[in-house]
């Protein structure tokens, strides 16, 4: 028979191994990061997969990790990340043990006062740990990480805006917004619209606040990136504003190649309006001198039933405010029910 004690330390040896099992992962026959150990995965959870010189790292890796300085200019090295400082930070971390996976490689630990827990980035995201992406990229265990006092009874709508899935009310993974305390949404789905908008068009999805949303966004470990959003760095995004109008629309088209052909200089050039740049002529269609440099559509040219009126005698109009005698004097307007004029006192 087994001694109580012999028996707890068979328990702690079969969970040891588990953990062991679950954690072991086949070797990648790809580059992996040199600070976490993975490959390059998920960009909107790891950031960009650099590689340069035989070295790969995750961008995310380099600028939470806790002791690495960036020495360089934005141009040198990994984003001013030097090579030999990431070599030696990757030499720190070999010491350090995750405390998700029980490996060695952890490069970052949690910035909470007497807290020891050090973790790989992907680790750390699958067990609950934060990480701000502002200031001194602070990184959290799941037990230090900041949290939001998420009041659900107060809520309508248990369900994410973003994706309008149904909330957990357990998970850490909800986010509350701070401009509309109502409003709660998935982290994953926060993530991605921050993502996709970046710095200048992240905004709360809900009444556009631009202030304390990103902001608490920022402090609960969403990253948003410094760039134009995602929609303008499509290729050819803006090739449609580019396209100039090639069309003439003068009641008669005079030139015998059609409506839609046109020469670069002459009679047969295409005048666009000045205006609205969206209607066009030849020269010659409507008249126009070799000189003129200027053409107004028919929707925007001034329209000839609308002109000012000038009245024949401009003197039988008085003034609004005042009236002028025929000799110039001024005379202050007469007010309903008293009697006023230049020579009453």
């Amino acid at each position: 028979m087994k001694t109580i004690k012999e028996k707890k330390e068979c328990q702690r040896l079969r969970k040891s191994y588990k953990t062991r099992r679950v954690t072991q992962k086949k070797p990648s026959a790809g580059p992996v990061c040199r600070l976490c150990l993975r490959e390059p995965g998920d960009p909107e959870k790891l950031g960009e997969f650099l590689q340069k010189d035989n070295l790969s790292v995750h961008y995310f890796c380099l600028i939470l990790s806790s002791k690495l300085p960036q020495r360089g200019q934005s141009n040198r090295g990994f984003h001013g990340f030097l090579p030999e400082d990431i070599k030696k930070e990757a030499a720190r971390a070999s010491r350090k043990i995750c405390f998700v996976c029980k490996k060695k490689g952890a490069a970052i630990n949690c910035q909470r006062d007497h807290c020891v827990r050090n973790f790989h980035l992907p680790c750390g995201q699958e067990r609950g740990c934060l990480s701000q992406f502002f200031g001194e990229y602070k990184s959290f265990c799941e037990k230090h990480r900041p949290t939001q006092d998420i009041q659900w009874g107060n809520v309508g709508e248990e369900s994410c805006v973003l994706c309008c899935e149904d909330l957990s009310q357990a998970s850490v993974e909800n986010i509350q917004s701070p401009c509309c305390s109502q409003t709660i949404y998935h982290r994953q789905c926060i993530q991605k619209y921050a993502h996709t908008s970046a710095k200048h068009f992240f905004k709360c999805p809900h009444c556009n606040n631009r202030e304390e949303f990103p902001q608490e966004m920022l402090r609960m470990g969403i990253h948003i990136p410094d760039r134009d959003a995602a929609w303008e760095l499509e290729p050819g995004a803006f090739s449609e504003l580019y396209q100039r109008y090639q069309h003439c629309d003068a009641p008669i088209c005079l030139y015998e190649q059609g409506r839609d052909s046109f020469e670069d200089e002459g009679r047969w050039s295409l005048i666009l309006c000045a205006t609205c740049g969206s209607h066009g002529t030849h020269r010659d269609c409507s008249s126009l001198r070799s000189s003129s440099k200027k053409w107004e559509c028919e929707e925007c040219a001034p329209s000839r039933e609308v002109t000012d009126y000038v009245p024949e005698n401009p003197g039988d109009i008085p003034c609004c405010s005042s009236t002028f005698c025929s000799g110039g004097t001024l005379l202050q307007r007469q007010q309903p029910g008293r009697e006023s004029g230049p020579f009453l006192d």
